[in-house]
């Protein structure tokens, strides 16, 4: 009578227990084989492009803060990058993005505790820090009387591109540099470096397969391991119920 009674249950969570398993197994398998092909998929190159993806990592707009130079050119600075156009140029992590024309074709990026001096077609010549005795920190760059300056906190300093040197001064009047919108296809380039660099669709089949999108971590690998325990447990109770029956 117990063996009655237990067997429908038995086979009732067995198989409820099995087409949760089948689920879980079905996305670890298909985020595995993803994962697999990543460089054939190219899904390190292909940034998440649709909101409700992006809303999962808290990403809902792209920072872009762009001049333009002399040449009709575009500095950009997104994210930790430095953009000339839509090329990415160098890192570039600040909160105070500013540029100054320093001679002909020559041009200072203000980020964070540095200056990256940037030729007029975009090719990085050097990372000016504090081992050049740079004022820090560095608020912004700009125009002083006419000429490229650095401002830091209160003060001014002349920079001096050939010496790479800073003279305090007490401007009559300082311009500091203005920033301009950017032509949308530049923008989308850089928007699309910038979601790729942060989110792709290779970190999006990690966190799945690890089940960190959600929130899960390892509990969804131990979902899948205590349900093929159970699974089996119950599988093993049906035949033993089963065999005995058919003694009987």
């Amino acid at each position: 009578m117990l063996r009655k009674y237990w067997r429908p249950i038995l086979w009732r969570w067995h198989k409820r227990l099995g087409l949760t398993l089948i689920l879980l197994l079905l996305w670890l398998s298909v985020t595995g084989l993803m994962l697999n092909h990543t460089d054939d998929f190219a899904l390190a190159e292909r940034p998440l492009g649709y909101a409700v993806l992006l809303q999962l990592y808290g990403i809902t707009e792209t920072p872009v803060a762009s001049y333009q130079l002399p040449n009709q050119q575009f500095l950009s600075q997104a994210g930790d990058h430095l953009y000339f156009q839509h090329r990415r140029v160098s890192n570039c992590r600040t909160e105070q993005f500013s540029v100054v024309a320093a001679g002909e074709a020559l041009f200072l990026a203000a980020c964070g505790r540095e200056l990256l001096m940037i030729t007029g077609a975009g090719e990085l010549v050097e990372r000016i820090g504090a081992s050049y005795d740079l004022p820090q920190p560095v608020t912004a760059l700009g125009l002083c009387d006419a000429k490229p300056c650095v401002q830091s906190a209160a003060a001014f300093f002349l920079v001096d591109v050939e010496g790479l040197s800073w003279q305090p001064v007490t401007p009559t009047d300082f311009f500091p540099a203005a920033q301009v919108p950017l032509p949308e296809n530049i923008l989308n380039g850089i928007e699309n470096q910038w979601v790729s660099a942060e989110v792709n669709w290779e970190r999006l089949m990690l966190d799945l397969h690890a089940g960190r999108t959600f929130g899960l971590g390892p509990w969804l690998m131990d979902a899948v391991a205590l349900l093929i325990i159970v699974l089996s447990m119950t599988g093993f109770g049906i035949w033993l119920a089963g065999r005995k029956r058919r003694n009987s």
